[in-house]
């Protein structure tokens, strides 16, 4: 794929997102089906996503959703959170959304079935609940990188640091959560309940 391809690819991808979710996406739910995508599915997006306080992010994740919202595929509108402190964006599908298809051609047809487990399983988390899920396998992931075998307490552990918002017992239950649909790869389910 080249670079100009894989940018056509990705743009074409935040669309059928934005466009199909059973739930309206802002940066942070674009950004973690993106990773999630493409770490547990293998989609060809190209990010090189780093561990962040909101989990893995790309900083060309908003630049590429800034260039779909800028061809009018997408547009944003900003509103407050719900906490009352701050404002983040609602993505919607916008009105020259037939173009950035036309230029992506059929390649992300390809990753239909993929698009759909991650709308399936994901699009209707939160951002806080996506934030935790992904940053989860991302430590899963960078485990089995140096090839680990973790335990859930001390993927939970690890997690926590990075976390220390959410409670251990809830992030062992997403851990749980996470190997019953079989994502984790690096963490042992002795223990488990079937």
């Amino acid at each position: 794929m080249t670079p100009e391809e894989r940018q056509w690819f990705r743009l074409e991808l935040f669309c059928q997102l934005v466009g199909q979710t059973p739930r309206v996406l802002g940066r942070t739910g674009v950004m973690k089906l993106a990773y999630l995508l493409q770490t547990v599915k293998g989609l060809p997006l190209g990010y090189d996503f780093r561990l962040h306080t909101y989990g893995p992010f790309e900083s060309d994740v908003l630049n590429d959703l800034g260039t779909a919202e800028a061809l009018g595929a997408v547009t944003s509108k900003m509103v407050p959170f719900a906490s009352g402190s701050g404002y983040g964006y609602e993505f919607y599908s916008g009105g020259n959304r037939e173009f950035v298809r036309r230029k992506a051609g059929t390649a992300v047809s390809n990753y239909q079935a993929d698009i759909q487990w991650a709308l399936e399983e994901f699009g209707n988390r939160s951002a806080a609940e996506l934030e935790l899920l992904s940053t989860i396998i991302y430590a899963d992931r960078e485990a089995k990188q140096r090839e680990e075998q973790l335990s859930m307490q001390e993927l939970a552990k690890k997690v926590g640091e990075v976390k220390p918002h959410f409670t251990q017992q809830h992030i062992v239950s997403k851990i749980e959560e996470l190997i019953q649909k079989d994502l984790l790869i690096a963490v042992s389910s002795a223990g488990l309940l079937p």
